[in-house]
């Protein structure tokens, strides 16, 4: 596996979890606003990973041309 298949890979995980994170909100699964902020601070967390990923992957293409 290359590095550029595994950050994809990792990104799309990381999507999923958002994903999940957002249905637990949408079907009122958040017990109370303390839960509702965790859940908030890591979509965001999980937001920034994926923009960093991104970025590496646009550095490995620049050195790969």
């Amino acid at each position: 596996m290359t590095t550029r298949e595994l950050l994809s890979r990792i990104k799309k995980e990381l999507h999923e979890k958002k994903g999940q994170l957002a249905n637990e909100m949408i079907d009122g699964r958040i017990s109370d606003l303390n839960h509702y902020h965790k859940s908030v601070g890591i979509a965001e967390g999980l937001m920034i990973a994926q923009d960093v990923i991104d970025e590496t992957l646009k550095k490995i293409e620049k050195e790969d041309e």
